[in-house]
């Protein structure tokens, strides 16, 4: 039988933050706004990601 985990959002946003940290590139403003609307389902990975190249490509 498997057993799920719930993280809180803030579990969520501290886990990427601190993976991005590591990677040398801390989290934007812009960045805990995407991860907090995922964190909630408010809109998923591929959204993010289709809304920021949208904005890179309209530059």
């Amino acid at each position: 039988m498997a057993t799920t985990t719930t993280r809180t959002e803030e579990q969520v946003l501290a886990a990427v933050a601190a993976g991005h940290e590591m990677a040398g590139m801390p989290l934007t403003e812009a960045d805990e706004a995407a991860v907090r609307r995922v964190a909630r389902g408010e809109t998923t990975g591929d959204e993010e990601i289709a809304r920021l190249l949208a904005e890179i490509r309209s530059r």
